[in-house]
């Protein structure tokens, strides 16, 4: 009984002991295996990582440079609003230039002339009715008043002024204009060098249209036209325009005349006001060498 006692035991152990061994050599290949996918994973996914890397920071970059950081963001919008302000300042000056040669007419014919006239800026207007109608910055506290004459100061021409219309309407400061292309405002007019009288009374989007009174009135091209006085609105005297085409009517009983007009009725800013005066002055340079109205072509 105690050698098999002994001998069961002395199995049991030989059984530990090979289990024992068993267990360690799994362990020893495990971790070899743990270490082999290791380095396995590190090699597949190393470069995965490398780019994903590199990609990341590209964003990075791109991002810090779009947005950037409080205090970029801060120096950008500085610049914006500077430059803003530098394209307004280069607006207004681009503006001054442009209208350089209106400015230096306007004193001339504010210097020459011996009428009074009050200057005053178109503040509002339709765009797509502007050649017949606006609003002048000036009103009955200005001692505007209904039919005062409304001029503009013209260029290259015998005269300082040109006709623009008449104040229809008075507010307390502002006025009302009509030009002469309204239909509503016939402007009767005198060749200047035959002395026939005439009316003008149409107007399409590029011309102003009238006839003459007699149908055997002397005209031509390039003779100029001035407000005849008749009618009790328009002084005499005040430069309209020349003449740049003479066409008999179908029925030949009317002698139509096509005019230029000293005024560009569509880009009008600032204006001359002239009280309704039976003593208005005629506006006339006495030389000007630029001046070919008169001329025959």
């Amino acid at each position: 009984m105690a050698y098999r006692r002994k001998k069961k035991n002395i199995k049991g152990f030989v059984v530990t002991v090979f289990s024992l061994l068993i267990i360690i050599a799994i362990s020893s290949q495990t971790k070899k295996i743990n270490e082999t996918g290791s380095n396995i994973a590190n090699t597949i996914f190393a470069p995965v990582e490398k780019i994903t890397y590199s990609i990341s920071s590209v964003i990075k970059e791109q991002v810090e440079r779009t947005i950037g950081s409080k205090e970029t963001r801060a120096a950008v919008e500085k610049l914006e609003e500077e430059n803003k302000a530098l394209e307004i300042e280069n607006s207004k000056l681009n503006t001054i230039i442009s209208q350089k040669d209106f400015l230096e007419n306007e004193k001339n014919a504010l210097d020459a002339t011996k009428n009074d006239y009050m200057t005053a800026y178109v503040v509002n207007t339709d765009s797509n009715s502007m050649t017949k109608n606006f609003t002048i910055d000036k009103g009955k506290k200005d001692g505007i008043e209904v039919n005062d004459i409304i001029l503009q100061a013209v260029g290259d021409s015998k005269y300082y002024t040109g006709l623009v219309g008449k104040v229809t309407q008075v507010y307390q400061t502002t006025a009302r204009v009509e030009t002469i292309n309204s239909k509503s405002n016939d402007v009767s007019f005198i060749n200047s060098k035959s002395g026939d009288y005439g009316v003008i009374n149409n107007f399409t989007q590029k011309t102003i249209q009238g006839y003459m009174l007699d149908v055997d009135s002397e005209v031509k091209s390039k003779d100029v036209l001035l407000t005849s006085g008749l009618g009790g609105i328009y002084p005499a005297g005040i430069y309209i325009g020349t003449v740049s085409n003479v066409t008999m009517s179908q029925d030949a009983l009317k002698k139509n005349i096509t005019l230029n007009s000293p005024v560009d009725f569509s880009h009008l800013y600032r204006v001359l006001v002239l009280k309704q005066t039976d003593k208005y002055s005629v506006d006339e340079v006495v030389e000007n060498e630029n001046y070919q109205g008169e001329n025959d072509e």
